[in-house]
């Protein structure tokens, strides 16, 4: 194509694009009426974003926020997991031994006060679902992730640390038979595709194996765990999850992205109570009791741990989650003495730790 065909070719697309947006921003402007002007220029930026992003997305399937990477087939990816999906900014040996080190003295000060200590490092949803990138970002040939490399440190200094990636490609790629009952089981995936977070299906993978691991034995045969992955499901459409909100802030215009995301629920969940009733998943501090002798349980989480209280609380007899990560403060460990002591962190976090903050008395 010579560069004249090129010239024109463009000069066309700039052309449909900026009459779309045009066209598109004055339908919304109109159907925002009075409540665009009198909400003042956030609200008519959200808007702009909105249609821009829109006609974006329809026209070239990409992306308008540099927060948000548009995948394939509706699905959305967080910016922030693109370092570990190319395999740039890896941690070095060094940091991978100064990260390992620092956790393995966090799980001596656990066992000094009784409890066992648990790393859960969330998959980023890129590691899971790499098939729904786009096809211009190459997966990155590091022979061994970060995760990967600290998830082997780990368990030299006998921490738990389960592969929850593993795990959880092994379960998306053959869905167990209770779940592929329901009728939605094709658009079935563990995590939500408008999103950054594993659905409660991808938690769920998370919470049997601390169940497993850390409650089942001090269950009776009355309360002893029919784990999830052998549970029936029940799906309720979802809306669009954070990134659909960066994407499209207004929350107008619906059909930019094809939603196609579930929240899920078990049949036979066991039952459980919040101490005080929290405003949301997100709270900074939720305590939670149930009727079972599961034992008790200490969680130091992020946003990906929200998922998991309900799957977790009925099945331990009390449940501390506490939100936020500096500093960690691992002077509850020898307040309260559970029996075990989760910590949840996401994937593209992990180098955050190097410099995290650990608040606790010296063994």
């Amino acid at each position: 194509m010579n560069k004249k065909a090129v010239n024109i070719i463009s000069g066309i697309i700039i052309a449909v694009f900026f009459a779309l947006t045009v066209f598109l921003g004055a339908l919304e402007i109109k159907s925002g009426g009075e409540d665009i002007i009198v909400n003042g220029k956030s609200s008519l930026t959200d808007e702009a974003a909105t249609v821009k992003d829109t006609v974006l997305y329809r026209l070239f399937g990409a992306s308008g926020s540099d927060q948000v990477i548009a995948g394939k087939d509706g699905w959305l990816f967080y910016n922030e997991t693109l370092n570990d999906y190319i395999g740039a900014a890896a941690m070095t040996d060094e940091e991978i031994e100064e990260l390992a080190e620092k956790l393995t003295i966090l799980g001596e000060y656990c066992r000094e006060n009784g409890a066992e200590l648990c790393i859960l490092i969330a998959p980023n949803k890129n590691t899971v679902y790499p098939e729904k990138m786009p096809d211009w970002f190459k997966k990155g040939e590091m022979t061994i992730s970060n995760r990967s490399k600290l998830l082997e440190r780990l368990s030299a200094g006998n921490i738990y640390a389960p592969d929850l990636a593993a795990m959880i490609k092994a379960v998306s790629n053959d869905l167990p038979d209770a779940w592929k009952r329901d009728d939605r089981v094709e658009n079935m995936s563990l995590y939500y595709k408008t999103d950054t977070h594993w659905n409660a299906l991808g938690a769920a993978v998370a919470a049997d194996y601390i169940i497993g691991y850390f409650a089942a034995d001090q269950l009776n045969d009355a309360d002893n765990p029919g784990f999830y992955l052998e549970c029936d499901i029940n799906a309720v459409r979802a809306a669009g999850g954070d990134l659909y909100d960066i994407l499209y802030p207004s929350k107008k215009i619906e059909n930019g992205v094809d939603i196609t995301d579930f929240t899920y629920s078990f049949e036979g969940q066991k039952s459980f109570e919040y101490v005080d009733e929290p405003f949301s998943m997100m709270d900074m501090d939720i305590r939670t009791v149930s009727g079972i002798g599961g034992g008790d349980i200490l969680v130091y989480r992020d946003s990906f741990g929200s998922e998991l209280i309900p799957l977790l609380s009925g099945y331990f007899s009390t449940v501390h989650y506490l939100r936020g990560n500096m500093p960690y403060d691992f002077t509850y460990v020898a307040t309260e003495k559970p029996g075990t002591v989760v910590m949840v962190i996401a994937e593209r976090n992990l180098k955050q730790l190097l410099n995290a903050e650990f608040s606790y008395d010296p063994i």
